[in-house]
């Protein structure tokens, strides 16, 4: 066991080094290295037995989907709220249709197993996406995240239809429709509630580790309550909409009930975490490739499927998931474009046009639709939706479902190889293709997030400067530190003006030479160098038996804290 811990660790840190120095989707490697990691002796019950499906679906998946949701952005979401909505449940099901069409039409294979093959190669993965992080604009990142976070629901119950299905069930359009609407609509309910009551006891919750262990518990909560709602066969809640939804509500309303300590020692532990995960999952996936390409030939002669033909239902389900795909995703822009339409129209409204709201709203349309027949927009849009297309990687929620088969299924292991083999046909192919992709579709640079950051610091340094006096009075401090904290704050707004002064002199400095080249800077290459130096001192006392090493922690953590706050937040990719 301690083998198999040593080896997927070396695996994830190689593959994650080796991604950012070759820039590829970091999935990609991993699971190649997980295939190296398969001819270890150490690696063969791992091999042979495989990870259970519950494993992910109950563990991973909940404290995933909990750390993703919390970094998608609530606005970009209700902004594209119909076209991730759209995403999430239309077009999961039309590919797990079209795809049970294509292999039921061209390689005769029943619709229950097609189904089961089609339901589990609908869904977008959400740790998947996440690897696209800076390959892809905020905004498409943020729709993708949010579109694979909603879609797994859709997913388990296309998955649990097909499953009735194969077992000789009838299946009809209501009771679809029944256990699709229910399981959305328990999610989202119990999602609230745990979301709610987790948010307001939180804020009772002063010690670190206490939060940590809390907040631990709070995806499982809610992805079990949900899914042990159950009023009839297959009619149960959603697990995966309850965890989103409970963590989109904490993660609005958590600004007054997380304290500073429980936010900078608690959350970085969750990027720990799913990152871990993460990565353990897609190299899990590559040590499993193996013993499944070996059964293959069993698997054909068993079920009477050419070991070509099975290849070519692999390449039928990848091609026609991207098909479909490309046809109904909405790209991104499209969203922007309706917005100003909307928000010009509002404005002459506002300006004293009013005229009637109906015929408003229709020449609103009206206008969208003649700006989308553009050229050169309609070649924006075209390209938009050729790298949504890409960018839809399917992952370990696809295995999972197909793991899930139980083995009264008589295709089961037809079943996995399929979905196992499209799945690394995505990572490899997609993944790979999609940073040449990227530089083809010329999509315009998304500057909105810095352009807000650099709002947003201003509006704080502004407003607490003319408010200082009164900040101090409340403190009941005296002149001598308001001056003090006033000329701290004059130096920062000077250096920050001769910061902009230097960018808009030289606008293609990156931001290592702008820092450089800036007083602000120069002052925090000093700072640094500082506590360099007090580490160097603090070492010497060690040595010399002044401190004990519980002195010595103590006040390292001092210094560290001090450094990441002049270095700012890192982001964990």
């Amino acid at each position: 066991m301690l083998e198999v811990i040593l080896a997927l660790a070396a695996a994830i840190l190689l593959g994650n080094i080796l991604a950012h120095r070759i820039r590829v989707t970091p999935a990609i490697l991993l699971i190649f290295l997980g295939l190296a990691l398969a001819l270890l002796p150490a690696m063969h019950d791992v091999r042979k037995v495989g990870l259970p499906p519950h494993v992910i679906l109950e563990i991973f998946l909940p404290i995933m989907l909990f750390w993703e949701a919390r970094g998608t952005s609530l606005r970009e979401v209700r902004k594209s709220f119909r076209a991730i909505v759209t995403s999430g449940t239309t077009l999961v099901v039309a590919t797990a249709l079209a795809i049970a069409w294509a292999l039921n039409s061209i390689f005769g294979i029943d619709w229950g197993t097609a189904l089961i093959i089609g339901a589990a190669l609908a869904p977008t993965d959400a740790t998947a996406v996440a690897t696209l992080n800076g390959k892809l604009p905020k905004r498409s990142i943020t729709v993708l995240k949010a579109e694979s976070l909603i879609n797994d629901g859709t997913t388990l119950v296309m998955f649990a239809l097909a499953l009735h299905l194969a077992g000789g069930a009838d299946v009809s359009i209501p009771l679809a429709g029944g256990m699709l609407g229910f399981s959305f609509l328990c999610g989202i309910t119990v999602g609230l509630a745990v979301g709610w009551a987790a948010n307001r006891l939180r804020a009772y919750i002063t010690n670190p580790m206490n939060y940590t262990i809390f907040m631990m518990a709070v995806p499982f909560s809610a992805f079990l309550l949900s899914e042990t709602i159950e009023i009839s066969d297959g009619m149960k809640g959603s697990g995966v909409v309850a965890v989103v939804v409970a963590a989109f509500y904490m993660t609005y309303n958590g600004i007054d009930t997380i304290t500073p300590q429980n936010r900078f020692y608690g959350l970085p532990i969750w990027a720990y975490v799913s990152y871990l995960m993460n990565g353990a999952l897609f190299v899990l996936v590559g040590v499993q490739l193996p013993e499944i390409w070996r059964s293959m030939e069993d698997i054909a002669t068993k079920h009477n499927y050419p070991l070509i033909g099975g290849l070519s239902v692999v390449l039928v389900a990848w091609s026609v998931s991207m098909l479909v795909r490309f046809l109904m995703m909405r790209p991104n822009m499209i969203s922007d474009v309706k917005a100003d339409v909307k928000s010009r129209a509002d404005s002459a409204a506002d300006a004293g046009a009013r005229g009637n709201a109906v015929v408003r709203h229709f020449a609103t349309r009206w206008k969208v639709r003649r700006i989308l027949r553009e050229p050169e927009l309609r070649g924006v849009i075209f390209r938009d939706r050729v790298v949504s297309t890409m960018a839809g990687l399917r992952g370990g929620v696809s295995l999972a479902v197909a793991l899930s088969v139980g083995t009264a299924v008589e295709s089961r292991d037809f079943i996995i190889f399929v979905v196992a083999a499209v799945v690394l046909l995505s990572m490899v192919v997609q993944g790979l293709l999609l940073p040449a992709v990227i530089r083809w579709a010329r999509i315009p640079s998304d500057d909105t997030e810095e352009r807000e950051t650099l709002g947003a610091v201003r509006a704080l340094h502004v407003e607490a400067y003319k408010a200082l006096d009164q900040i101090a009075a409340d403190a009941g401090v005296c002149s001598e530190a308001v001056q003090h904290v006033r000329a701290d704050m004059d130096f920062e707004r000077d250096a920050a003006f001769e910061g902009r002064r230097i960018r808009d002199d030289n606008p293609d400095l990156t931001c290592e030479e702008l820092q450089l080249q800036t007083l602000l800077g120069q002052v925090k290459t000093l700072r640094l160098a500082v506590i360099t130096y007090q580490r160097g001192v603090l070492k010497r006392l060690r040595n010399e038996g002044a401190i004990d090493m519980n002195i010595l922690h103590g006040i390292q953590e001092r210094l560290d804290t001090e450094e990441v706050r002049i270095l700012g937040p890192v982001e964990l990719e």
